[in-house]
């Protein structure tokens, strides 16, 4: 007969895992366009040096135009393909993450229940694959977003600052991608053990395992089930005056970097101890006190 302390130990290695997932998948990701970047800028710079010539400090007239349509095909050349390639790593990531979260659903369920778990062909689900596949729009929004900065009049005004700026937004598609790659990480992860949870047969529920350092939204979620196919609801906080999220979801995640899990449960599988709602919504709540 298993422990539910031991349980609820076993089920809260889940966001280390997918934190090193993460680890090991977004930095490869979100890196060629990082350091196109990184080279971009400083081609940028030396090219307004040239531009604005000796005593002075902006490049002005046709030089100033030149430098834009310069630094347009820059960003251009630097945003290439990028979108494109993150969603492709992030896809392989996610069916890796699916693999993973069916993996702990079955040596979970296979301890409580005392009984061989059926296999599943894990698959990382509909909410991954949305996620995968918005990356490329997310990068591609801040491309355009750099290059509504890049204009004569914000150069002159603004200076080398103003081309600084303009860099420091097109920046902004790296962290879109690491926040892609970690929805479409964690609800893989949590659509693999849907996949167990539901051929385990009925009776049996998905249960939400809150990450040690959950924020407000998440801990609520603690210890709460509901049968596969359903929805957790939406609106749950232990702070309300600062963290709600109204959707009712599928599963983890609640928010982008969310790294919650849900694992197969039934009150029929017998156990000693604390039931293990309750012992991981007891442990949420410590968790979130001063």
């Amino acid at each position: 007969m298993a422990d539910t302390r031991a349980i609820a130990d076993m089920a809260q290695q889940h966001p280390d895992a997918i934190r090193e997932l993460e680890r090991r998948s977004t930095y490869p990701a979100s890196r060629p366009l990082a350091e196109a970047l990184t080279q971009a800028q400083a081609d940028a710079l030396a090219q307004w040096i040239t531009k604005a010539g000796p005593g002075r400090n902006t490049p002005v007239g046709d030089a100033l135009r030149q430098l834009v349509d310069y630094v347009r095909r820059l960003l251009r050349d630097a945003f290439a393909g990028r979108g494109k390639q993150a969603q492709r790593d992030a896809e392989r990531a996610a069916y890796n993450a699916a693999q993973l979260g069916a993996r702990q659903a079955s040596a979970i369920a296979a301890a409580m229940s005392g009984q061989h778990v059926p296999p599943v062909q894990a698959e990382p689900g509909p909410e991954a694959q949305q996620a995968c596949e918005a990356i490329p729009a997310a990068v591609e929004a801040e491309h355009s977003n750099a290059l509504a900065l890049l204009t004569a009049a914000g150069l002159t005004a603004m200076g080398l600052a103003g081309l600084t700026a303009v860099f420091q937004r097109a920046r902004r598609a790296v962290g879109r991608i690491t926040a892609g790659m970690a929805v479409a990480i964690t609800s893989a992860a949590a659509h693999g053990a849907r996949l167990v949870t539901r051929a385990l047969g009925p009776g049996v529920r998905l249960l939400w395992v809150a990450e040690p350092d959950a924020c407000a939204a998440c801990a609520a979620y603690a210890g709460h089930h509901i049968r596969p196919g359903g929805l957790f609801p939406g609106g749950l906080s232990l702070d309300p005056q600062r963290t709600v999220f109204t959707t009712a979801i599928p599963g983890p995640p609640r928010h982008p970097h969310c790294r919650c899990g849900v694992i197969p449960w039934s009150p029929a599988w017998p156990a000693t101890g604390t039931p293990l709602p309750i012992l991981l919504r007891q442990r949420a709540r410590t968790a979130r006190r001063p």
